[in-house]
């Protein structure tokens, strides 16, 4: 029981991390980014940022933004050039126009 309590305790401390839906999609067409690497990036974004810190908003940034900032945090998440690229494709477009 105690598991349970630090588990979901331990959720809330995240932000919702949007699927990548036919907007987002829509949205990441002028980067020219498929659905796949706006998966992919939403996948990395939820897993590997959170390993040092909590999530922030997606809609913390405006979307001009995120690209700088996962730019700064790559290295420390170990991204590679294309999952940095993933990972910022999707920011900007969950973070919206």
């Amino acid at each position: 029981m105690v598991g349970s309590v630090l588990f979901l305790s331990s959720c809330a401390t995240t932000s919702f991390v949007p699927p990548v839906s036919s907007i987002l999609i829509e949205r990441a067409q002028s980067d020219h980014i498929t659905a796949q690497q706006l998966a992919d990036g939403r996948a990395l974004f939820a897993t590997r940022c959170l390993e040092c810190h909590t999530l922030p908003s997606v809609t913390s940034y405006r979307s001009d933004q995120w690209p700088r900032l996962v730019s700064r945090m790559a290295a420390r998440a170990n991204l590679t050039a294309t999952d940095e690229r993933s990972v910022a494709a999707y920011l900007r477009a969950a973070a919206g126009p």
